[in-house]
């Protein structure tokens, strides 16, 4: 009957024992199986056939004469599938094992799917975690430094795509990075490699922030696609603990807070974020101030202050500020606790960085090195031509810190001579008056003033001379140019919120001496190694 049927391919087994036998030798896809044989009757050998079979759908049709309920109810209690009582019917028991056989077919195209996506699974695990060591090991924060801030990373998922990263600098300092990538996940959390390869290789440097944001900058912008960019926060602090150096660049405020609650200085967002601008269109001005021993700097990611409640209220910058205002002296734990009671059972959507530091002395972090001891003088003498063309001013400190040890004063050599080189070329050989940029219109004016000045440029010279006493430890920086000079004594100090008018002043904080002499065209400034 049924190789008339079409089922050519068939087996017979006399006894139970034979038919399991048979059964892990042909693996068949279907199985007719009487109740009643010598040995073993159908309802032993049915739940020993459907665990031969696993996890695939194996059919097992029970031959009886038996019609009583009770025994067709057994007969599917124990693993039958169907039953078909004799004498048979063809078109009907027919019907029947083609219908299992389809059920069988999908079973097993089932457990083939299932069998590839665990494969799939288990590779992307492993990469998971490959990916996960790699990153355990790459993106570290320095022991030597992290002891000095409190702070919490939570990602909202598996990687994240904020960034937070802390080196000692050469000089007895140490920077901070603090950023995030767009999105969230593997594929933002992809671009911190790189930043972080860079950033710990400049800090061993002692590179200044400008040269460090505008160098991630350009990293950046090769690698990631168009829709992709780094907002981040580059700092800083100086070996005394308590003066910052910030370039932020699409990050919320970084606010230093005084024991009393009251915020002392913020450091806005005043560039694009990283990966986004040409080098001829970056922007590296960077924010300078002086805080006092005792004051606390606080940052974090917008994934703070874009938190969301149930109701799909935001949690805002000022809800935070309020907090620490009331109460200066609140842990990053604290505040974080806070944040997870205003988000109560809503879903986080976006990665959370939180920072704080402390003022405070920094003098464990002063590494002991030698320096050259040959003393060496440096010349160069800019003509017109020179000053239109090229910044001389990375050159210049690339040259003296190539010297053995005297990188550990790049950042500060980079800030000072920077300062005293536009000084010289704005309001010496330009004659600009920084006075215009007392207001964002005079911003503006001023810089295009300088670029139409710089342009018509035909005549004028800055020398710059730069020695070193080995035995003193001391660099001298000697600038001097062919202009008019400016009032230099009318500059005593600058205020932080004042949007020009920092660079003299900022120059006496970095140096041992400052002196100007020939009504402001020449000035000669030291700087202790």
């Amino acid at each position: 009957m049924l190789e008339e049927a079409g089922y050519t391919d068939c087996f017979e087994a006399e006894t139970g024992r034979e038919a399991l036998q048979l059964a892990e030798k042909i693996k068949p896809d279907l199985v007719l199986l009487d109740v009643i044989m010598s040995d073993m009757d159908g309802y032993t050998v049915a739940p020993l056939l459907k665990k031969m079979a696993g996890d695939i759908y194996l059919p097992v049709i029970f031959i009886t004469a038996k019609d009583d309920q009770t025994a067709l109810v057994r007969c599917l209690e124990v693993g039958g599938d169907d039953f078909a009582t004799k004498p048979f019917d063809r078109i009907i028991l027919t019907a029947k094992i083609r219908a299992h056989a389809r059920t069988r077919l999908l079973s097993k195209r089932a457990h083939q799917q299932n069998t590839e996506l665990n494969y799939f699974r288990n590779g992307v695990e492993r990469e998971h975690a490959i990916v996960e060591h790699i990153f355990a090991n790459a993106l570290t924060i320095n022991d030597a430094t992290k002891q000095f801030f409190d702070y919490r990373l939570a990602p909202a998922s598996t990687f994240n795509g904020d960034l937070f990263l802390i080196e000692p600098s050469p000089s007895g300092g140490m920077y901070f990075l603090m950023g995030d990538f767009t999105g969230h996940g593997l594929a933002s959390a992809i671009g911190a490699l790189p930043v972080a390869r860079a950033f710990q290789a400049m800090s061993r440097k002692g590179v200044s922030v400008s040269e460090m944001s505008k160098t991630i900058n350009k990293t950046l912008l090769a690698l990631l696609p168009a829709d992709m960019f780094f907002a981040a926060v580059v700092t800083e602090i100086s070996a005394s603990g308590h003066q910052f150096a910030v370039w932020n660049g699409g990050m919320p405020d970084l606010s230093v807070i005084a024991p009393d609650g009251t915020v002392t200085k913020k450091f806005t967002s005043l560039h694009m974020a990283l990966g986004i601008l040409e080098a001829d269109e970056f922007e590296e001005n960077v924010e300078y101030f002086d805080a006092k021993l005792g004051d606390r700097l606080i940052g974090y990611s917008d994934g703070i202050i874009e938190l969301t409640n149930v109701k799909e209220q935001m949690l805002g910058e000022e809800a935070v500020m309020s907090w620490l205002a009331s109460d200066p002296t609140m842990t990053v734990e604290e505040i974080s606790h806070r944040t997870e009671k205003f988000r109560g059972n809503a879903e986080q959507l976006d990665d959370i960085t939180l920072i704080s530091y402390t003022c405070q002395s920094l003098s464990e972090l002063k590494p002991e090195f030698a320096t050259t001891q040959l003393p060496f003088e440096i010349a160069v003498d800019l003509t017109a031509e020179h000053l239109t063309e090229f910044d001389p001013v990375y050159d210049i400190v690339v040259m003296v810190c190539s010297q053995l040890g005297l990188h550990s004063v790049r950042s500060d050599l980079s800030t000072v001579l920077n300062e005293l080189f536009i000084n010289s070329l704005d309001h010496g050989i330009l004659k600009l008056n920084s006075d215009i940029k007392k207001t964002t219109e005079g911003f503006f004016e001023y810089f295009e003033l300088r670029t139409q000045r710089l342009s018509e440029l035909n005549q004028g010279r800055i020398t710059i001379k730069i020695s070193f006493e080995p035995k003193l430890k001391v660099l001298t920086i000697h600038v001097t140019d062919s202009g008019v000079g400016f009032d230099y004594e009318s500059i005593k100090s600058g205020h932080d919120s004042d949007a020009y008018g920092r660079g003299i002043p900022l120059i006496r904080e970095l140096c041992e001496s400052v002196n100007y002499y020939a009504q402001g065209r020449s000035v000669c400034v030291t700087i202790k190694v």
